[in-house]
């Protein structure tokens, strides 16, 4: 078993996509879970893309090979978390910032929360604060998650949020990606950090309690 997770792991760092299918197909032929094939497979190997991209050791070409190859996967798995856990925890809007075109954190994110019983409503890459605001009107969520991968667009978090807790007073504001920590979150009065997408779903369902 733990073979199958490391050749998934492999598959995704390398961005070999086109071996992805068989391989899940091999893992649930093994009564491998779609969760255990995310947390155990996929996300490890995404965690190392992205340690590797933010050190300079991987591209953005190799991170979308990357990326294409986790998505080959989740179009495999998506449907078995959309058949588990069925009651509604609350809405998340999550949005990566202006300026920044990443998007594998912020997706693995909501595929976890949904999986975890959460709705997600994604207004996408790029997004400015007032896209933000437009798309907070209209859902009402119970959690927005704004996400940056570049330290160049910190700042767009900053700005966001700032504006946000001045016009949505209570809302719950959390924050991460690469270059995003712990003090930086405190720093800018957002609600909450998490470091990766485990650590997001378990801040949200402590946020909704």
């Amino acid at each position: 078993m733990t073979d199958i997770f490391n050749q998934i792991s492999e598959i995704v760092i390398k961005g070999k996509w086109k071996k992805m299918t068989d391989q899940v197909n091999l893992a649930f032929k093994n009564n491998i879970t779609a969760k255990q094939i995310l947390e155990n497979g996929l996300l490890k190997g995404m965690g190392v893309v992205g340690i590797k991209f933010r050190d300079g050791e991987m591209f953005l070409p190799e991170v979308l090979m990357s990326a294409k190859a986790f998505k080959t996967a989740m179009v495999l798995i998506n449907p078995f978390f959309l058949q588990g856990e069925k009651s509604n925890r609350g809405k998340v809007l999550m949005g990566t910032v202006k300026g920044d075109i990443h998007d594998i954190g912020k997706n693995l994110v909501g595929v976890m929360l949904k999986g975890n019983g959460f709705e997600v409503a994604d207004l996408g890459i790029d997004a400015s604060t007032e896209k933000f605001i437009e798309w907070i009107e209209k859902e009402n969520p119970d959690i927005i998650g704004l996400s940056a991968m570049l330290t160049t667009t910190m700042v767009s978090i900053q700005k966001t949020v700032s504006v946000l807790i001045e016009k949505f007073p209570g809302k719950k504001i959390i924050v991460g990606g690469a270059p995003v920590s712990q003090n930086f979150a405190d720093s800018i009065r957002a609600t909450g950090y998490a470091k990766n997408a485990i650590d997001a779903v378990e801040l949200c369902k402590r946020l909704v309690l």
